[in-house]
């Protein structure tokens, strides 16, 4: 069933709060309350790190498991970061989260402390905590059924990137593949065709790491990496007719506002989901009105234009850091637009030859 949802998906930036008034101790004790029956335990490696994900609630756990499943690791130690969520529901423990000042039309509500510990991310259906100085995420929802599409796609993705920018690792709005062994950043606004770019060369057998938040880490050499954290991907339920053949796989929204459906691609592409690369070039989609897709250079203003709007200010907290590395990268390899045009499955093609100037 649809779930009616009048309030907007607007956010707020972080309201700075008194660390007493987070309530993430409140949090735990409730998380080890619900913990029984249906506790599941899983170990990622994440971006280089050992984090331990611990789920209470079966269908919960069977989704947020499929968007994490190409991480699993059976790594033993102690974990970098551990992540406590459960589904009040299935468990009958309800969290912490009677908070008040959030303001009716908010969707999400982000809050810290003032000494930077804790983080907080409140929805009215849930809430997300972050203690960056105990490397611990704890999280409820009220139910798996009423997760929105982000909730579903990108588990826990604002308190990740806060805690991975920590570690000089930055979430980028962007997609991500590998071509022939080159790792192809695909940037630029929303609607400019990188989850279009990103999953036509899946399909045609690349390597593919996401189509919309991937995160980047200048390494010790002067390269750039490249992390992919979900096997999932939204896609317009409208725009369905370049991937017909996905469709019957589509998990639908549960709002009546969400237009989009999930798709867990490491179940329908196996072995194809890769967590990381070199980044060797960036590639700017952009559909135009032709029957083949053409790549030709981009300039590195016209790049950074294309990548820093909605990559930097996109963040939980946007960083000088962040906009650096990036900008760094941007200087560092070349770019190249790439105009999609009616035939997609050509756009592959396009990123091979790209990929061959490389080596040239």
């Amino acid at each position: 069933m649809m779930l009616a949802q009048p309030k907007s998906r607007m956010e707020t930036p972080q309201s700075i709060v008194a660390a007493d008034q987070i309530p993430f101790a409140q949090m735990r004790e409730a998380f080890a309350r619900a913990a029984g029956p249906g506790y599941v335990h899983r170990r990622y490696r994440v971006a280089g790190y050992a984090v331990d994900l611990h789920i209470v609630g079966e269908q919960l756990a069977g989704e947020v498991s499929r968007v994490f499943a190409h991480l699993e690791t059976a790594d033993t130690g102690r974990p970098a970061l551990t992540i406590e969520v459960w589904d009040e529901a299935a468990a009958g423990i309800t969290g912490p989260r009677d908070w008040t000042g959030q303001p009716e039309n908010l969707q999400v509500m982000l809050k810290a402390s003032a000494d930077g510990r804790f983080v907080c991310e409140h929805r009215p259906q849930g809430i997300a905590l972050l203690d960056r100085l105990a490397h611990r995420i704890v999280a409820c929802t009220s139910s798996a059924d009423r997760r929105r599409l982000d909730e579903r796609a990108r588990p826990f993705h604002r308190l990740l990137s806060m805690w991975l920018t920590d570690r000089g690792i930055h979430f980028v709005h962007a997609g991500l593949v590998s071509v022939e062994g080159r790792g192809i950043l695909l940037g630029g606004h929303g609607g400019a065709g990188k989850s279009t770019s990103s999953v036509a060369c899946l399909r045609a057998g690349h390597r593919y790491l996401g189509d919309d938040h991937i995160a980047l880490e200048r390494l010790t050499d002067g390269s750039f990496r490249g992390y992919g954290f979900y096997a999932s991907c939204l896609l317009e339920l409208n725009h369905m007719h370049c991937f017909a053949e996905l469709l019957p796989h589509a998990l639908r929204p549960h709002y009546v506002d969400e237009d989009k459906a999930v798709f867990y691609f490491n179940e329908l592409f196996p072995g194809a989901i890769h967590h990381s690369t070199r980044i060797d070039v960036i590639a700017l989609p952009k559909v135009v009105d032709c029957f083949e897709a053409r790549a030709e250079r981009a300039s590195k203003a016209e790049t950074l234009m294309a990548l820093a709007p909605n990559s930097v200010m996109q963040l939980t907290v946007p960083t000088a850091a962040g906009f650096h590395t990036l900008a760094d990268l941007v200087d560092s390899v070349p770019s190249y637009r790439l105009y999609i045009g009616r035939n997609i499955d050509r756009i592959p093609d396009a990123l091979c030859r790209m990929a061959s100037e490389l080596v040239a």
